[in-house]
This record gives C-alpha cells, sequence and structure tokens, in this order.
C-alpha cells in the first residue's frame, strides 16, 4: 500500500487531522497490506499511526533528519517478517547526511526496510518515498539517485510513494530505463487495475488530474492486482487528498 496522507496542520475545520485520522488507518486496517509506505506523516500523524495499528513495525526518519519533522515511514506486519536492515536517506547530492538537493523546495527523503518472510523465506526490499513538488531537477537527479542506489540487492524490490509526476514523465522513465530493475507495476500487472485513475481528490470529490502515485516493482515479483482505494470517511468526504494505491504482490516462483 502507498498512501499520502496529507500533513497535519495544513487544514483546518472539517478536514482538520483530528477528523480524518480514524478513517486513515481505518483504511490500512481493513485492506491489511503485509506492507505500507505512508508520505507526509508528521510528528502527530505518526504517534497516531503508531497508536492504532499495533500489528506494524514502522521505519522512518523525519526529512531534517529526526523524528520531529515530516517523514515517509514504512510499515510492515510483525507477525510475519523479521527485520533485516532499514535506513532512510536524502534525495540530494550527499544522501547519507540531511539536506536538500538540487532545486528542491525542501529536503526530501526515501525510507526503506529489508525484510525475510518467516514462512517463505523470501526477501523483499521496500523503498518509500515522496519527491518534490517544485523542483523539475530535484525529481529527476531523485529518481536517478533511487534507481542506482538499489542496483545491486539480493531481495526483491518495491518502491512507492507520492512521486508528483505522471508516468510518463522524463523522471519516471529514468526510473525504469533499460538498465533499470524497476518496471511499473501497473504496466505487468496480470488484471485490469480497479479504481480511478486519478489519486487526487479535494476532500469532497475526485480531481481528474491523473495520477502521481505509483508503485513500482522489479522482475522478482508478480503483480497480481493493482486498484486505487476509494475508502471515504463517514460524512462522504476523503480521508485525504490522495488515494491510496493497494497492490496485490507475489515473490518468488
Amino acid at each position: 500500500m502507498s498512501y499520502n496522507v496529507r500533513a497535519a496542520g495544513l487544514d483546518e475545520g472539517v478536514d482538520a487531522w483530528v477528523n480524518r485520522r480514524a478513517t486513515v488507518t481505518g483504511a490500512v486496517r481493513l485492506h491489511r497490506p503485509a506492507t505500507v509506505g505512508l508520505q507526509e506523516v508528521v510528528p502527530e500523524q505518526y504517534d497516531d499511526v503508531r497508536e492504532a495499528l499495533p500489528a506494524y513495525e514502522w521505519v522512518g526518519e523525519g526529512r531534517q533528519g529526526s523524528e520531529s519533522n515530516e517523514a515517509t515511514p514504512v510499515g510492515y506486519r510483525a507477525d510475519r517478517f523479521d527485520l533485516a536492515d532499514s535506513g532512510t536517506f536524502w534525495l540530494s547530492e550527499t544522501p547519507d547526511q540531511p539536506g536538500k538537493g538540487w532545486d528542491a523546495d525542501c529536503p526530501r527523503v526515501a525510507t526503506w526496510v529489508h525484510l525475510e518472510d518467516r514462512e517463505t523465506g523470501e526477501r523483499l526490499i521496500h523503498v518509500n518515498t515522496h519527491l518534490d513538488h517544485q523542483g523539475a531537477e530535484a525529481r529527476r537527479e531523485s529518481a536517478a539517485l533511487l534507481r542506482d542506489r538499489f542496483a545491486d540487492r539480493d531481495a526483491s524490490l518495491v518502491f512507492t510513494g507520492d512521486f508528483n509526476c505522471m508516468a510518463d514523465s522524463e523522471p519516471l522513465e529514468l526510473l525504469t530505463a533499460e538498465e533499470s530493475p524497476l518496471v511499473h507495476a501497473v504496466d505487468v500487472c496480470e488484471t485490469t487495475h480497479h479504481g480511478p485513475e486519478t489519486t487526487f481528490t479535494s476532500f469532497d470529490s475526485l480531481v481528474s488530474a491523473g495520477r502521481i502515485d505509483h508503485v513500482f516493482v522489479d522482475d522478482d515479483v508478480r503483480v497480481t492486482g493493482h486498484a486505487t482505494a476509494t475508502d471515504m470517511r463517514p460524512d462522504g468526504r476523503f480521508p485525504s487528498d490522495h488515494l491510496p494505491l493497494v497492490v496485490d504482490l507475489e515473490l518468488g516462483d
């Protein structure tokens, strides 16, 4: 699952986080993803997510270098996976230290977990990110950095995130270039995409602006389902200005 939950503090009144949090966390609980990547998670939300979803262990460092600011955490089911390794790096010229890269408006990070399935022994690296919303160069360079960072691996790859660009954009073409192990999950899905093509909402309705939230996999992964979920709050409003993607994957033979 990939879900931009909309940072708390950006909205007031009916769409304030306090009125959205139960449905955001409830959507994760309902769809029961093995792993989930969230975006725009500020400390208040991180605390709420961890409290509401105790079945998951969470990994993720804030983009200023601590949990005291916005993060892109990955959650994984503690009853299924053992954590082999994890980390957060910055989408910049100096990825191993906090900072803003290229023409980005703000620091951006990627968080990853390396997991082992206790039953099957299959190994999975889930990378979750949120590319910059303004810097075109930053999106291109970030995509290349993400592609190259996991070129050498001993596990299946899954990338999730709000990439702030469409599938046919230059950054995502770089991410899935010929030398890359990654492909767009929807392109190799064995079934038809389910749900809206857009991942935008205005809280009260869908916004037909295309999909900027994406899931990518390598060729070790079968994609058996790809959906945009349309869970709604009891008052008929969406819980975020993004819709979550829910993708069914199979690892190994």
